[in-house]
């Protein structure tokens, strides 16, 4: 058995589906099954360890000491540096690391100055990524300056966009922040370098993606499934820390760049969640378009180009009725009403969908 506790504003990311289904498999592979609960006394008394899943920092650092007085091992994704005295385990990014080199990969010369922006105190990720970029920046002889985002995405735009003069490169600390850049203030990208960490789904269909790195959640949850087993079968779990790379892709491409001899860490038991409403849309989007195959991202694209449902159909030799499914899916998990809505909401958020050459 693979006990899971997901705090209760995570359960619908795209984010954690992803890692459930790298967890699923090696379950599957092991012939055991997952358990998820959302509160540590639904958990049972055998349960020797349990991951936790969440954005907040607090809640996760609040569920360790639960669980450690019910003398459970607590498993934690997504933070490796935790202000507690609790004993716990974890897996996480090294965001440190790949916001250090993804800013590298952007600064085109020296003196140059940099924006970080949407940059939140309050979450951990995004103090361990500045240290990252502050490093580079500072070892390339340039200046920067912070954009906070104090839970109001778009009223820490518009402060960059009042104070964007001079700036050279632009770093954002979530994709999240890049997305909404890319699509309100695209006059501020003219001539500047952006690069973000954290790439969602959305950001592989603009017309012209940035560099970003992204985390393999699926291979996280693949990970995390495997780290979970070593534990239990240890007669005495000891805390455990491993982390991984995120994964670097410009235009699709990887890139090959230096990694930092050294840099300090620090961290603060701070609450790490985006309140922003303007968030909603852009995850839910995110989450049907990493939830569609080939066939559905095709479908989207004549979609988009106004076909009708019998002509997808007849170019997928698929029944009329299966087209209206799958689209229909769509629309459910993204929250349309309509095909126009969701034709609307793609273009809002700048996707694209490559024309596909045919052959005859």
């Amino acid at each position: 058995m693979i006990y899971i506790l997901i705090e209760e504003n995570y359960k619908e990311n795209s984010r954690y589906l992803k890692l459930l289904d790298g967890i699923n498999l090696i379950a599957k592979k092991k012939h055991a099954e997952v358990s998820v609960f959302q509160r540590t006394e639904e958990i049972p008394p055998e349960a020797r360890v349990v991951i936790l899943i969440c954005q907040s920092l607090k809640w996760s650092c609040d569920r360790i000491e639960e669980l450690n007085a019910r003398d459970i091992h607590p498993l934690v994704f997504g933070f490796q540096y935790l202000d507690t005295m609790y004993k716990y385990s974890s897996i996480a990014p090294n965001y440190t690391k790949s916001a250090y080199r993804l800013t590298k990969h952007i600064l085109s010369g020296r003196g140059e100055r940099t924006a970080i922006v949407g940059y939140n105190e309050d979450s951990l990720p995004d103090r361990l990524k500045y240290i990252g970029i502050r490093y580079a920046v500072n070892e390339s002889g340039g200046s920067y300056e912070v954009f906070r985002n104090h839970g109001d995405i778009l009223a820490c735009l518009d402060s960059f966009r009042k104070s964007a003069e001079g700036i050279k490169n632009i770093v954002c600390c979530n994709d999240n922040v890049a997305i909404m850049l890319y699509n309100r203030y695209p006059d501020l990208l003219e001539g500047r370098k952006i690069c973000s960490c954290s790439g969602l789904k959305i950001s592989e269909f603009f017309e012209d993606p940035y560099p970003v790195c992204r985390i393999d959640y699926f291979e996280a949850g693949v990970q995390l499934a495997m780290l979970y087993r070593f534990l239990i079968k240890e007669e005495v779990i000891y805390s455990t820390v491993m982390t991984f790379d995120m994964d670097f892709a410009d235009n699709g491409d990887s890139i090959p760049l230096t990694t930092p001899e050294s840099v300090d860490i620090y961290s603060r038991s701070e609450i790490d969640f985006y309140g922003d409403e303007n968030l909603r849309e852009m995850e839910a989007l995110d989450r049907m378009l990493s939830l569609c195959d080939e066939t559905d991202i095709s479908i989207l694209s004549e979609v988009t180009a106004g076909e009708t449902y019998e002509t997808i159909a007849e170019n997928h030799f698929l029944a009329v009725n299966t087209v209206k499914y799958r689209v229909k899916k769509m629309l459910d998990v993204v929250g349309c009403d309509s095909r126009r809505s969701l034709i609307a909401l793609l273009s809002d958020f700048g996707v694209k969908f490559k024309k596909e050459i045919k052959t005859e």
